[in-house]
């Protein structure tokens, strides 16, 4: 009977292992998120629901997209290239930089357009 509990427990186990979701790759510190959703509500006009919303979004499917680590490389070449001074130039031209920020300002564009629907449909009326 013993035997038969540990069995059925262990195939239970198993089964709930396999059904589980599994954390995610691209995970982001919260206080990362947090940062980002509101440095984009500032700039899309303040607090409300329709940015917070729109820029939790946006941070979302840049993290499926971006691991981590990639996206800070790419945030720190997008927030420093307007540094000055020769320590500025590789953070405004060297090959490093601009495939990064390329990368990450355009899956914060196509992101833009698909998380800010509802100021497209005001904007087009």
């Amino acid at each position: 009977m013993l035997k038969a509990v540990k069995t059925v427990s262990s195939l239970i186990g198993l089964a709930l292992l396999a059904l589980s979701t599994p954390a995610s790759a691209n995970d982001y510190p919260t206080l990362e998120r947090v940062k980002f959703v509101q440095e984009c509500m500032a700039l899309k006009g303040g607090p409300s629901y329709v940015n917070m919303y729109g820029c939790s979004c946006v941070i979302d499917k840049i993290a499926n997209q971006l691991t981590f680590d990639d996206y800070i490389h790419a945030d720190a070449f997008l927030r420093l290239r307007n540094m000055r001074g020769e320590r500025g130039g590789y953070f405004r031209s060297s090959k490093d930089s601009r495939t990064a920020r390329g990368e990450l300002l355009a899956i914060r564009d196509e992101a833009d357009q698909q998380c800010f629907v509802a100021q497209q449909i005001t904007q087009v009326q």
